[in-house]
């Protein structure tokens, strides 16, 4: 009886180191337990965030920014992360909110060689948010003051160029909205106000395309 007992307990013994071998082998992560609990240095968090931003996978970059941000605030390169983060929401078409972030970058590193980008992204966030249908022309306005202090800036290189091509696009765009109301104003006979807007297509957006057709729209009116 007793030798029976004994060959019982063995088998149960075998199983049960059979079963935590297995266990084991499938749950490699108990073994590297101590390994992982180590925190991830800075450079470890910037690469991740790195490639996540180059995968367009923004909100995961923004989240390891963001840890490196608030887990590593003396890192060497957090002028960088302040901008990946802005650069992130910007992808992601949160353009109000990636704004914030870049116009923080410009109060913590107003001396940065990032500065003249981060201007331009600003005002590529507003041009973003202009809506052909509407004759609110305020968001126009915005984008292409933004783009005019990025190309008056002495520094801005490559990128005032670029903010100066944007800026006649915004300037062609109001001038297009004076057209457009010039011509409602005319259908509707508000003669007084349709003049105005093609006036203002002369004297605010000149050289642009659109003399012409404001000089026979002002021509026109005065015949009314």
């Amino acid at each position: 009886m007793d030798h029976e007992c004994t060959q019982v307990k063995n088998v149960l013994f075998g199983i049960l180191l059979a079963v935590t071998a297995l266990f084991l082998a499938g749950c490699p992560s108990l073994w590297n337990a101590k390994a992982e609990d180590k925190p991830a240095t800075a450079e470890e968090l910037f690469k991740a965030g790195e490639e996540r931003f180059e995968k367009k996978d923004y909100a995961a970059a923004i989240d390891r920014f963001e840890h490196l941000k608030s887990r590593h605030v003396d890192f060497n390169r957090m002028p960088e992360v302040y901008l990946r983060i802005a650069d992130s929401l910007y992808h992601q078409g949160s353009y109000d909110k990636a704004n914030g972030r870049y116009l923080q970058f410009l109060e913590l590193y107003p001396n940065h060689k990032e500065v003249p980008r981060a201007r331009f992204q600003i005002a590529m966030a507003y041009f973003h948010q202009i809506k052909n249908v509407d004759l609110d022309t305020r968001i126009i306005q915005q984008a292409a003051q933004s783009f005019k202090k990025v190309a008056e800036s002495p520094d801005a290189g490559e990128w005032g160029k670029k903010a100066e091509e944007k800026r006649k696009e915004c300037l062609k765009k109001l001038a297009e909205k004076e057209l457009y109301k010039a011509r409602t104003y005319l259908s509707t006979s508000n003669y007084k106000a349709a003049r105005l807007a093609a006036k203002r297509i002369l004297e605010e957006y000149p050289k642009l395309g659109y003399d012409e057709e404001a000089d026979k729209l002002i021509k026109k009116i005065k015949d009314k």
